[in-house]
C-alpha cells in the first residue's frame, strides 16, 4: 500500500524571480478501494490510501445503501480491498442507488446524475434545532485548516472535519472531496456519535450530492470554504440543511435555514 504522500522531483520555476531550480517535493497519492458487500463487488473508488475502514462505512451511508451502523455485521481491510457484511437486504438499494462501478477521485457528477439526484432529495429531511454562533463556524474552519497538514505539504487534497457539540470528533484528507466527507462521516458513525448535534465543515465546493452526504444521515449545518452550486443550494432547501459557504476570513454566506447560525447585530 502507497504511504499518503511520495517525494518527487521537479523543477520548480518562479517568473517573478527569474529563477528556476531543481527541487524534491512531495504529492498526493491514490490507490483504486475496492468496495465489496455481502461479496458482491458494488464499485472502486479512487482515495487517498489512509481510512478506508471509514470511508466504506460513510460511502454506505451517503449513498443511502444502509440507514445505520447496525445494518452491518462486520468489516474487513486488507490492502486496498474493503468486504462488508450486512445483515440487512441491501441489493435493492445498490440497484436504486445506481452506482457506477468505478468513481475516480474528481467525483465528478453529470446533469443525469442531478435530475436523478433531484428526483430523490425529498425523501431525506434533517429536522434538528441544533444551533452555533456565526464565531463557532469560523473557529470550525480554522480548526479545519491547521489540521490540514498533507494538504499544506502537497497542495493536492481536500479536508473534511465533523465538530460534535462544537468538539473535533472527525477529520480526514482526500485526494477527493466526496471521499474525505464519506470519511469523517464513517469516523462519526463507528463512534456512535449522534448526528443532529453536528456540523459538517470541508474545503470543497458543494453540489446536491455534497449535500445530500449530510442530509442521509441527519448532519443539520453544512460549512465550506468554497462555494455552492444551485443544486446544492436547492437540495439543502429540500432537505432541511443549513448550508454556509464561502467562510474566509470574517466573512460567510448562508443559503437556507439561517435560524440555526447565530449572530449578534451591532448597531
Amino acid at each position: 500500500m502507497l504511504p499518503p504522500k511520495v517525494e518527487v522531483r521537479v523543477k520548480k520555476i518562479n517568473l517573478r524571480r527569474k529563477i528556476a531550480q531543481n527541487l524534491n517535493d512531495f504529492v498526493a497519492t491514490e490507490v483504486p478501494v475496492e468496495v465489496h458487500v455481502n461479496r458482491q463487488h458494488v464499485t472502486t473508488l479512487f482515495s487517498s490510501p489512509q481510512q478506508l475502514r471509514e470511508l466504506s462505512v460513510g460511502w454506505l451511508l451517503s449513498h443511502a445503501i444502509i440507514s445505520s451502523l447496525n445494518e452491518i455485521s462486520s468489516i474487513y481491510v486488507k490492502k486496498n480491498r474493503v468486504k462488508i457484511r450486512c445483515v440487512s437486504e441491501v441489493d435493492a438499494r445498490i440497484k436504486a442507488a445506481k452506482i457506477p462501478k468505478m468513481v475516480d477521485s474528481s467525483c465528478g457528477s453529470t446533469a443525469d446524475d442531478f435530475v436523478f439526484l433531484i428526483d430523490r432529495i425529498a425523501k431525506p429531511l434533517v429536522n434538528s434545532s441544533y444551533r452555533v454562533k456565526a464565531e463557532e463556524i469560523l473557529e470550525f474552519i480554522r480548526v479545519l485548516n491547521q489540521n490540514s497538514k498533507l494538504f499544506r505539504l502537497t497542495g493536492g487534497t481536500h479536508s473534511a472535519a465533523i465538530f460534535h457539540k462544537r468538539k473535533l470528533v472527525a477529520f480526514a484528507e482526500d485526494v477527493g472531496r466526496h471521499n474525505a466527507v464519506d470519511k469523517v462521516i464513517g469516523a462519526v458513525a463507528l463512534k456512535k456519535v449522534n448526528f443532529s448535534e453536528c456540523v459538517l465543515v470541508s474545503s470543497g465546493r458543494q453540489p446536491a450530492d455534497m449535500v445530500l452526504k449530510a442530509a442521509r444521515v441527519g448532519i443539520p449545518i453544512i460549512a465550506s470554504i468554497a462555494g455552492p452550486v444551485y443544486s446544492g443550494v436547492e437540495a439543502a432547501l429540500k432537505t432541511g440543511v443549513t448550508l454556509i459557504c464561502f467562510v474566509r476570513g470574517q466573512r460567510m454566506n448562508v443559503y437556507s435555514y439561517p435560524e440555526r447560525v447565530e449572530f449578534t447585530r451591532i448597531i
